[in-house]
């Protein structure tokens, strides 16, 4: 599209369309006529090519006589409705604005779409999507997981059951009338849960529609008894390095969890290997289902009992190890920084310079016992 020649443009100084109601009919009729003739052209600058279009070209264009227009356009370019540019060229800042506006928008999408693409190519690498999703499709695979769009009508779904509310402001209801009834969550969290209504409604789209497996499983689960799912949920917090303000999200995924058929020992085992890696708990949630899944054919892990002094040498440090290396990853949310700065802390706490993982700690303080008899020898 043609744009006018425009140095500085001041958006800012652009006058609302709304305000030709205040203006003479004269004046609005001949802006109007112009707008129209821009739109015609599909353009925002009387030009031609590279011509500048003259008055009495620009009113034959918008279907007025010539010296209406030259009598009107001083007028309505110092209210700002039209303008010349530099060259000298009449055009309109509504439009101009509406032309840069868009472009931004487009670059903006273009921009996002290529983000969104290296974001699944480096996703697809770690091995954290399957290969040969697009975008589109893995988004819809993700929203999947979290529940898809929340429903907009009133249709119960599995979960919900019809219950009356009984809170009724004084002298508002009959007494003797029966309260109206309303779809209320089976599960709904309690009173003063902590978090965003964006959090509690990801909890609620996942809790429901998490796999169509949950929905269909026959015959259903038990429902987990409170005061487990509260002794669960705390050790599950202690063990992924969260904090209290977790609470009603913890228990409510351990819930979750234990009536679709986990135990106590996958639960822990699974948040303790993800330790560092999360802010909330909700990120537990696909973890701890994948390893759901795969306990039918797999056994689940058994604790590490040491079989030498080494181990139990490695198993003490490592366990000492953890929540500081939590705490850091809190503090950077970057491994590779963590892993920069770790040998000089290990060595503050008396701790193998090596990441702390239990494998790398048993390999150090046998590699040590070795080192040890040679010199003994």
């Amino acid at each position: 599209m043609i744009r006018p020649d425009v140095a500085d443009f001041d958006r800012t100084e652009i006058p609302s369309l709304k305000l030709l109601r205040c203006l003479p009919a004269d004046l609005h009729g001949v802006i109007v006529k112009l707008h129209d003739a821009l739109k015609e052209m599909r353009s925002c600058v009387f030009r031609i090519g590279q011509d500048i279009m003259q008055d009495a070209e620009i009113a034959l264009v918008a279907g007025m006589p010539s010296d209406v227009l030259v009598s009107t356009l001083p007028a309505i370019i110092r209210k700002g409705m039209m303008a010349r540019d530099d060259a000298g060229a009449l055009y309109s800042p509504h439009f101009y604005d509406k032309l840069l506006r868009g472009e931004e928008r487009a670059a903006r999408k273009a921009q996002a779409e290529q983000d969104r693409a290296q974001w699944v190519a480096e996703a697809q690498v770690r091995g954290d999507v399957p290969a040969g999703l697009t975008p589109k499709q893995l988004a819809s695979m993700i929203n999947g997981r979290k529940g898809g769009r929340p429903r907009k009508n009133g249709v119960p779904v599995a979960g919900q059951k019809n219950m009356p509310f009984y809170g009724v402001v004084a002298g508002t209801e009959n007494p003797s009338k029966k309260p109206d009834s309303a779809q209320v969550m089976e599960n709904a969290n309690p009173t003063g849960s902590l978090g965003s209504l964006e959090e509690e409604r990801e909890y609620t789209n996942l809790t429901n529609n998490i796999s169509s497996s949950s929905l269909s499983r026959e015959p259903e689960n038990p429902k987990p008894d409170e005061a487990e799912v509260k002794r669960i949920a705390q050790k599950a917090r202690e063990v992924g390095g969260l904090g209290s303000n977790q609470r009603t999200y913890s228990e409510n995924y351990v819930r979750s969890w234990l009536r679709d058929g986990a135990d106590e020992d996958l639960i822990l085992r699974v948040v303790a290997s993800k330790r560092g890696e999360a802010e909330k708990f909700v990120y537990f949630d696909i973890p701890v289902r994948q390893a759901m899944q795969q306990g039918d054919s797999e056994p689940i892990a058994k604790p590490i009992v040491p079989k030498d002094d080494a181990e139990r040498r490695a198993q003490e440090q490592w366990k000492r190890a953890q929540p500081i290396w939590a705490k850091m990853m809190q503090e950077t949310r970057d491994i590779g920084v963590v892993e920069r700065q770790w040998p000089p802390i290990a060595q503050e706490h008396d701790l193998p310079a090596c990441a702390p993982r239990y494998d790398a700690y048993v390999a150090h303080f046998r590699a040590q016992a070795k080192g040890c008899e040679a010199v003994a020898a």
